[in-house]
């Protein structure tokens, strides 16, 4: 979300200029910082415009491949499959052998076993990263150097590879702690117990990571900088007696191994390097800031990898470290008449989502309400869980000690330890699914575009800065003159339209939905899609909540896999006119629709001609049976599965293929192609000759990527990124 806010960057050093020339005449104090301040962003947004990013190359995009490399991470089971992750070396297309160097991450099915360091030979079709409705997966892989996937792939030969030797010990001890845990708790209890320690989460059960997020402690099975904090003064208090010179160093030194242990994930080292300038800081004799040591450790970060702005976990990391140290004592004083014991948590826990709900309404859709006070019922007993957890995990862990009977006697003491662990996470537990199951456990938010997201960006800014600076009220002028420019700046960002027209091909399964929203803010729905809840949920995504009018609604088709979900669009909408434009006899299912129609008042009419709003127009193509939709020079073709067309003319900028697509297509693709489809459902499921064929088009399709979002742009429709 950081890289739609400071899109185009002109804008936004422009704003920082005029920043640092405010900051410069409200007090003149604060001119060398505002001018260093200033001198630090431009060298920020220099490197990060210099910085090579991570793509797949784009002749191989789609296409059928044998790709030879190392696994070089640990491989991720799953129930029916395994996820790798291999550095490639060569490709082979047809008879051509290409050298290469890139990273992607490969689905196998089958029985054969592999590990981290193996050579592995891989057969099928390299493919851009999806992006989903509420995730961007592609984004998320790049931070991991992983340009693309391979769904499906065939595990032609695998050759046993030590890799290297300190990853593969770090993955041994893993495997080690994971295994003492399994032997000891049942589940879910030893994942949870595995993701809050160690941050190991592929073991949690989806249906427990929702209600996670829903009670707002999904964040406990992540690395962060409350545990590696623990752990620093949970070492430092062990061996300060012993060793006080020392202690501080061994601190260090286990944080780093720490991080090393979960992964060395982006969250984890900036934890440890957080935690390390704490430290050392407090050897030095120098008092430690909270702002300060995170700008410090977020300029050493981002300098060596530009790409962790748009990682959101570092995002929510850094906002919710700046809410806790600017707010928590603020709003802990107000609760003087909670115990301690759960008032700073608490406090924490309001401080954190304060600062952090428009990225997670942006980035997840949801924020907890529940989350200040389940935080407060877990966060006390953090400590605890994590050292008889970490303690009896690595106890347990002793057989890969050699002497003799020392694996044994360690394993039976830390039974006792773990099930003394098993107990506290059997709490948290029993608070998340009780908290994450009320019924307004979360406010859910489907629809939230990145205009929304600056929207609460300026509002949420602009009070906790009013909150903190609230000594210079008194200058009325200058606080009149910013709140009137970000009342404008809200206004235009969250009422007017942007001025484009967008496309969405909806993810309702194997059918036909698609929604064209007008430069202005118009609406029209072409069918409807097979599935009531789907057609919801779709739509929910792509429209404000505020939106109660389709202006037409055209039907191309009377069966169920057009309209099946009719219902849901003439009780939730007003409809403007019902266009019929089924060639066909009309089925009983149109004949309802227009009987529901008429009842509720909405004007039916059949489809004489172009249909025009807004700007746009829509008219049936040459095949009798496609629609064009033109937006200035902009056109688009949405083509059902009973076309006469073998390829799309070369005027078009791209297709939308309703139901699958043709049955038929000869090509050669252009532009690009939007497969509406069910996952796993053959009924119009395209075949691989119409998929070859389209072989020189970007494909998207429904199934992978959920629904998709297409904008004109300069004249020419294109996929929004």
């Amino acid at each position: 979300m950081v890289a739609v806010l400071l899109s185009p960057l002109r804008v936004w050093l422009a704003v920082a200029l005029g920043l640092a020339a405010a900051v410069a005449l409200i007090d003149r104090h604060l001119v060398l910082l505002a001018g260093l301040s200033l001198a630090a962003f431009l060298l920020g947004a220099g490197r990060g415009a210099l910085a090579a990013t991570v793509e797949l190359p784009p002749d191989l995009a789609g296409q059928s491949v044998s790709v030879s490399g190392t696994v070089d991470d640990d491989p991720v089971a799953r129930k029916a499959s395994r996820r790798l992750t291999v550095h490639v070396d060569h490709v082979v297309t047809g008879a051509e052998q290409t050298s290469v160097a890139f990273r992607i991450e490969a689905t196998v099915y089958g029985m054969t076993p592999v590990n981290y360091g193996d050579l592995v030979l891989l057969a099928g079709e390299i493919q851009q990263p999806p992006r989903f409705d509420q995730f961007d997966y592609r984004t998320f892989l790049a931070e991991q150097g992983i340009t693309g996937v391979m769904p499906g792939a065939r595990l032609v030969r695998v050759t046993s590879h030590g890799g290297d030797p300190l990853h593969g010990t770090l993955l041994g001890l893993r495997h080690a702690v994971v295994e003492a845990v399994d032997r000891a708790l049942p589940e879910p209890q030893a994942a949870l117990l595995l993701g809050i320690v160690f941050g190991y989460r592929a073991a949690l059960p989806s249906t427990l990571q929702r209600q996670m997020i829903a009670s707002g402690l999904i964040h406990i099975v992540v690395i962060s900088g409350l545990k590696v904090s623990l752990l620093a003064r949970i070492i430092h208090q062990a061996l300060g007696r012993w060793l006080p010179r020392g202690a501080p160093y061994v601190a260090v030194g286990a944080m780093a191994i720490y991080a090393l242990f979960a992964g060395a994930s982006a969250a984890a080292l900036r934890a440890a390097a957080m935690g390390a300038l704490v430290v050392i800081a407090g050897q030095l004799r120098r008092d430690s800031h909270v702002a300060v040591s995170l700008a410090l450790t977020g300029a050493i970060m981002l300098g060596l990898k530009p790409d962790l702005a748009r990682d959101v976990s570092f995002q929510l990391s850094f906002a919710g470290t700046i809410g806790i140290a600017a707010m928590t004592h603020g709003i802990a004083s107000r609760l003087a008449w909670m115990p301690r014991l759960l008032r700073d948590p608490f406090a924490a826990t309001i401080a954190a989502e304060a600062a952090t709900w428009p990225l997670m309404l942006a980035s997840f859709h949801q924020v907890s309400l529940v989350a200040p006070a389940t935080n407060a019922l877990v966060l006390p007993l953090l400590p605890a869980v994590m050292i008889a957890g970490g303690g009896g995990a690595l106890l347990g862990a002793a057989h890969t000690v050699a002497l003799p009977m020392v694996p044994i006697a360690l394993a039976i003491a830390s039974w006792p330890v773990l099930q003394a662990a098993g107990v506290i996470v059997s709490w948290f537990r029993l608070v998340i699914e009780q908290a994450g199951s009320l019924p307004l456990a979360a406010v859910v938010m489907p629809y939230f575009p990145p205009r929304w997201l600056a929207v609460a960006a300026i509002l949420n800014g602009g009070a906790l800065l009013g909150i903190k600076l609230r000594q210079f009220f008194w200058q009325r002028k200058v606080w009149a003159a910013l709140g009137a420019g970000a009342l404008a700046v809200i206004a235009l960002l969250l009422i007017a339209p942007d001025g484009r027209v967008h496309v969405y091909a909806l993810d309702v399964g194997t059918g036909s939905a698609v929604l064209v929203r007008t430069a202005n803010g118009h609406q029209v729905l072409i069918d409807g899609g097979p599935d009531a809840d789907r057609f919801a949920q779709a739509i929910g995504r792509a429209l404000p909540p505020t939106v109660r009018t389709i202006d037409i609604w055209l039907i191309t088709g009377g069966r169920r896999a057009n309209i099946g979900a009719a219902a849901v669009v003439v009780g939730r909408f007003q409809v403007g006119r019902l266009v019929i434009a089924d060639p066909d006899p009309w089925s009983a299912t149109l004949r309802a629709l227009v009987q529901q129609a008429q009842a509720s008042g909405v004007p039916v009419v059949a489809a004489n001609g172009p249909l025009t709003l807004d700007g746009i127009t829509l008219s049936v193509a040459g095949d009798a049976r496609s629609w064009l939709l033109h937006a200035g020079q902009a056109v688009l073709a949405i083509v059902p599965p009973v076309t006469s067309w073998q390829s799309i003319p070369s005027d078009i900028d791209g297709a939308i293929f309703m139901s699958g697509g043709p049955p038929q297509w000869q090509g050669p693709g252009h532009g690009f192609s939007v497969i509406q489809v069910a996952a796993n459902n053959r009924d119009g499921l395209p075949v691989r000759a119409v998929l070859a064929a389209m072989g020189g088009a970007s494909i998207y399709r429904t199934d992978r990527l959920g629904s998709v979002e297409l904008v004109e742009n300069a004249g020419v429709f294109e996929a929004s990124p």
